[in-house]
């Protein structure tokens, strides 16, 4: 049973690129993938991870966020990428 439990405490390694580019007819849309820095008890230091999928530990998981580019249809942009994650989330929302 401490196997399972342990499980959804440890944050791992994911295989997901650090970035990711779409091209839609010369428009570019420049994704980052979002990670933190938390500290890993097995490795005694603080590492660089990712999201982790919570009702599954297994299962990978990733969020990237917008850094740069846009897509305009007329006079219309689509995206803000200085306006943080498209949701609206706030890292500090999730740590308090």
């Amino acid at each position: 049973m401490e196997d399972i439990k342990g499980m959804y405490k440890k944050v791992v390694k994911d295989t997901f690129p650090d970035t990711i580019k779409i091209d839609m007819g010369g428009q570019v849309l420049l994704y980052k993938k979002k990670v933190w820095s938390i500290y890993d008890a097995d490795e005694k230091c603080n590492v660089e991870r990712g999201l982790r999928y919570g009702e599954n530990p297994d299962q990978p998981s990733a969020m990237y966020e917008l850094v740069n580019g846009n897509i305009m249809l007329g006079d219309v942009k689509f995206f803000d990428y200085q306006g943080g994650l498209q949701a609206g989330w706030r890292q500090r929302t999730c740590f308090r």
